[in-house]
């Protein structure tokens, strides 16, 4: 996914500090202070040749070893990682997302870590240096899980569950993009905070989620991936329909826009098309949910296809 949070014209506040309190499930920004302490650890027993110990650096890592029947070998998680639910209770917490804590993790004695976008060298160098494995897994974008599923589950030792899974994944993907074809695009809004709007760019792995199932992304032509928009911005392209991927206690997203100045004169709001997700986590991670995340969008859209639009 990628990740990290860039600054665009519409900037006027960090974006990467108005992020992180509103997408629980993206943590690219998270920084990695392990690589300050690495170079006076000490050197740590090895396990059993044929005894594989994993640490996983990502959510979404974590969701694909689980998923291909290896979750018995995760020695090691991140503080973000939290499905399937029972690893909580069972896998200790080695790291943040990209940067693993360097003392837990080599006191988890793995064999190998799997490694995601964050990496850093620093820290890859000294792993490698004792003796652990470094595996690298790309899977940022909506084409990568499929053969993440199979690398995974190459290494682990279930190749047939990960050929199948990212079989299934591909057949669901393709039976989406077959009947994206078939309706007309409604142009929306990706919103990560009601306050500060912080929306998706065209390559961010939601933005390309959210397309499959048959929207378009106002901010489709936006080089970052995830950033802050300024509501100008936001009424001058008027979306169609508002998408709300954060957490708020209110049952009906529209009455926190309906009373806001600017934001109750988009067609939008006066149509009460604007919708929040289930599950953030399934539209935010590229793994093996992400099927679950596609139908979440697809729910929302055909619910929105029976409304009739504001003038």
């Amino acid at each position: 996914m990628i990740l990290a949070i860039n600054i665009s014209a519409d900037s006027r506040a960090s974006p990467a500090r108005l992020i992180m309190p509103h997408l629980r499930a993206l943590h690219w920004l998270a920084g990695s202070l392990a690589a300050l302490a690495v170079g006076c650890l000490p050197e740590t027993s090895r396990p059993a040749a044929d005894e594989m110990r994993l640490i996983s650096t990502a959510p979404h890592l974590t969701e694909c070893v689980c998923a291909v029947g290896a979750g018995d070998l995760l020695a090691g998680r991140t503080d973000s990682c939290d499905y399937p639910p029972e690893i909580a209770g069972s896998v200790p917490v080695t790291g943040r997302f990209g940067a693993p804590w360097i003392e837990p993790l080599l006191a988890a004695n793995p064999t190998h870590v799997l490694e995601t976008v964050l990496a850093d060298p620093a820290v890859t160098a000294r792993l490698t240096a004792l003796g652990i494995t470094v595996t690298h897994v790309p899977c940022t974008r909506l084409s990568e899980i499929p053969d993440a599923l199979r690398q995974i589950g190459v290494l682990t030792g279930h190749q047939q569950k990960g050929m199948n899974l990212a079989a299934d994944i591909e057949r669901g993907l393709a039976a989406a993009r077959r009947q994206k074809l078939a309706r007309p695009a409604r142009r929306a809004l990706l919103l990560f905070a009601p306050d500060m709007p912080i929306t998706a760019g065209r390559r961010a792995f939601v933005s390309e989620l959210m397309e499959l199932a048959g929207a378009m992304n106002i901010s489709a032509d936006t080089e970052p991936e995830y950033y802050h928009i300024s509501l100008e911005s936001i009424i001058r392209h008027d979306p169609d329909l508002i998408l709300c991927l954060f957490e708020h206690e209110s049952r009906d997203p529209h009455t926190l826009f309906n009373s806001r100045p600017g934001w109750k004169t988009l067609r939008a709001v006066r149509a009460k098309r604007v919708y929040a997700l289930a599950d953030l986590n399934t539209v935010s991670r590229p793994g093996p949910r992400v099927l679950q995340g596609l139908a979440q969008f697809q729910q929302i859209l055909a619910l929105d296809a029976r409304e009739p639009f504001a003038p």
